[in-house]
C-alpha cells in the first residue's frame, strides 16, 4: 500500500478534558483529523456517521461540514494539514490496532503541542505521518481514495469549489445557480442534500471560520476582519457572529486568545 512522503501541518491543538464543543458543526479549509486519546466522540461527515474512541482517527475533507459531539469527556489531538499534490484520503473513521505505538505518538505530540517553532512543527509532522503509516501497514481498508466523494453530485462539487475559492468576495448564489443551469430552489435542494447544509449557510460557515482565526491570530479591528472575510461591515459580522457563536467577536477574542 502506498505511503505519503510528507504532510504539512497548518494547525495542531491538543484538547484536554473537553466536555462540549462550542459548535455542533464546523468546516475546515484543509484536511482535518481528530485523533482520540480518551473518551467517546460522535461524528458525521459526508455519508458516514458513528462513534470513535481511543485509537480512532476521524478524517474530514477540506470545505466539508463535520458534525461532532462529545459523548463523554474527551482528550484528543486535532490537526489541519495538507497532503502532497494529487493525494487523497477517505473521509470518516479509521481504527488503529497498535495502541501502544499510538499512545506513544500522542505522548510526544502533547510535549510539543504548544510549541510553534519550525523544529517542533517538523517533529509533529513526523509523528502524524507515523500514525498514517501505521494504519497503512495494518491495512484494514483502502486509505488513499475518497470513495464517498466520488458518489457526490458532481455539479454541486463544482459549486463547492467555487464557493471556497471566492468565499471572501461578494458571491451572488442565485447567479452561481444560474451558471449551473439550475433554479435557486433546485440549487439549494441539491446542495443541501449533498453537503448537509444550504449554500448560504455553507458560505457563512467558511467566512465565520476565517473571522475566528483572524480574531485569534491578529490584532486587526472588527471592521477590517469583516471586509477581509466577505462581510459588508463590522456591524453585520458582529450580528452574524453572535448568532452563530452565541457571543460577540470581541468576547470571543478575549476569552479564546492564547
Amino acid at each position: 500500500m502506498k505511503l505519503f512522503d510528507r504532510v504539512v501541518i497548518h494547525q495542531h491543538t491538543y484538547w484536554d478534558h473537553l466536555g462540549k464543543f462550542l459548535l455542533e458543526q464546523d468546516t475546515y479549509p484543509y484536511w482535518s483529523v481528530f485523533c482520540i486519546e480518551s473518551g467517546e466522540l460522535a461524528y458525521e461527515v459526508l455519508n458516514e456517521k458513528g462513534t470513535c474512541q481511543k485509537g480512532d482517527l476521524v478524517f474530514c475533507p477540506p470545505g466539508i461540514p463535520m458534525k461532532r459531539q462529545a459523548l463523554s469527556v474527551l482528550n484528543f489531538h486535532f490537526f489541519q494539514f495538507e497532503l502532497p499534490q494529487e493525494e487523497h484520503l477517505e473521509a470518516g473513521k479509521v481504527s488503529l490496532k497498535d495502541l501502544e505505538r499510538v499512545m506513544s505518538d500522542y505522548l510526544y505530540l502533547k510535549r510539543y503541542a504548544f510549541e510553534q517553532n519550525e523544529e517542533s512543527k517538523k517533529i509533529k509532522e513526523h509523528l502524524l505521518l507515523d500514525l498514517f503509516h501505521l494504519y497503512a501497514i495494518e491495512g484494514e481498508r483502502a486509505f488513499f481514495e475518497l470513495e464517498s466523494m466520488r458518489h457526490q453530485d458532481q455539479l454541486i462539487n463544482k459549486a463547492v469549489l467555487y464557493i471556497r475559492k471566492h468565499a471572501f468576495q461578494q458571491i451572488q448564489l442565485n447567479e452561481l445557480a444560474e451558471s449551473l443551469s439550475l433554479s435557486s430552489v433546485q440549487f439549494t435542494r441539491r446542495f443541501t442534500r449533498s453537503i448537509g447544509m444550504a449554500p448560504s449557510d455553507y458560505l457563512t460557515s467558511i467566512r465565520i471560520r476565517q473571522a475566528r482565526q483572524q480574531l485569534l491570530e491578529t490584532d486587526k479591528t472588527i471592521d477590517v476582519i469583516a471586509k477581509e472575510c466577505g462581510f459588508n461591515n463590522g456591524f453585520y459580522l458582529s450580528r452574524v457572529f453572535k448568532k452563530r457563536m452565541k457571543m460577540s467577536p470581541a468576547h470571543y477574542r478575549k476569552t479564546h486568545w492564547i
